[in-house]
């Protein structure tokens, strides 16, 4: 069987993010993943070594890697339009 989840990840760099407020620089959600990912792997090592805890850095950038995915096939949809109604907000966190 073949996959087209390749597919759907390389069209991250297309997809613009919708902004809330005034950006000087468009972003797509490919960067967006990236930041993300990077934020919640240093977050984990930080808890980690500082507060002795016992996160698995590596599983947590990978979900945050992975967490804009669903706008491949839908594009950046705003919050309020995702989450208005409980069916569509169980549709796109599928």
């Amino acid at each position: 069987m073949q996959s087209s989840f390749l597919a759907w990840m390389f069209r991250m760099p297309l997809i613009k993010r919708w902004s809330l407020m005034f950006c000087v620089k468009p972003e797509n959600i490919a960067e967006h993943s990236h930041q993300v990912a990077i934020v919640a792997h240093l977050l984990a090592v930080i808890k980690n070594k500082k507060f002795n805890g016992q996160i698995n850095a590596d599983k947590i950038s990978t979900i945050a890697m992975y967490r804009e995915a669903s706008e491949t096939r839908y594009g950046d949809i705003v919050s309020p339009t995702k989450y208005a109604n409980k069916a569509i907000a169980r549709e796109f966190k599928k």
